[in-house]
């Protein structure tokens, strides 16, 4: 019995210790990962392999992961499957899921992950214009305590059609971005827009990109367009030191490959 008491009292050390390593890091590594429903290009729709991408996340061991295109409880992916939260639970880290639109018998949408406690958690849609042919998009929002204060960290994912419709939920992440103006904000997102496209310009009045000649990211067997991204807005860019910025290698788990930052206090 008493061995079995100090073990226990073993494991619950280690746990606390692990919880103010992860609480007090110095630095922070975000990813910014559009997952495709974590459906492999290779294998073609309706073949789901969320494994494949918790892989590529616990290889990278990012603190704060922005997810694009995510399915919860679709005939598609898998009825029984909240991808949100077993992603979450395959990496060991808290999520929050943001509904855009209904799909295949569920939901889809886009999400976070963090290895730090949610303080708060909001979802947006993001709208279209009249009589568009596009698609209604999401931002996933949450609150947490990194680096010894409280910062906002946001993912979302772009109409892929029509700069008329980007612009519109442009602004609609413009509005949202202001009400968080007093926190450094962490932005990542698939905005399906190059890097030169006028309505990037808009979003550049309130958030900094940390890249100008940027690194392709799509589609991931032979990238050629940069169309993800990692911003911070300006109070976090004046509270940041960007240490490290890359792209990921993986070409199995999805058409996008997995974009990184890392970020110190300066």
């Amino acid at each position: 019995m008493r061995n079995l008491i100090c073990a226990y009292l073993a494991i619950l050390t280690l746990n606390s210790f692990a919880q103010r390593k992860t609480v007090k890091a110095k630095s922070v590594k975000i990813m910014s990962y559009n997952i495709r429903i974590a459906s492999p290009p290779s294998k073609g729709w309706g073949f789901t392999d969320l494994q494949a991408i918790a892989n590529v996340i616990n290889s990278e061991q990012p603190d704060l992961v922005a997810l694009q295109e995510v399915d919860v409880y679709t005939e598609r992916s898998g009825k029984q499957s909240h991808q949100a939260k077993e992603l979450g639970e395959k990496t060991g880290m808290h999520y929050h899921f943001a509904k855009a639109i209904d799909r295949s018998g569920g939901d889809y949408g886009v999400a976070v992950l963090s290895r730090f406690p949610i303080l708060k958690a909001e979802s947006f849609r993001l709208p279209l214009t009249e009589g568009s042919k596009g698609e209604i998009r999401a931002a996933a929002l949450i609150h947490l305590k990194i680096l010894d204060e409280e910062v906002v960290f946001m993912s979302a994912h772009l109409d892929h059609l029509t700069d008329a419709d980007r612009r519109l939920q442009v602004e609609e992440l413009i509005k949202i971005i202001k009400t968080k103006s007093k926190y450094p904000l962490i932005f990542g997102a698939d905005l399906n827009m190059k890097r030169n496209n006028p309505v990037i310009g808009l979003l550049e009045k309130e958030m900094i990109f940390l890249c100008t000649d940027c690194k392709p990211t799509f589609p991931a067997d032979k990238p050629e367009q940069t169309i993800d991204y990692l911003m911070l807005n300006r109070k976090a860019f004046n509270k940041y030191r960007i240490s490290d910025y890359n792209v990921g290698n993986e070409t199995y788990a999805s058409d996008h490959l997995p974009l990184m930052i890392n970020i110190v206090k300066k």
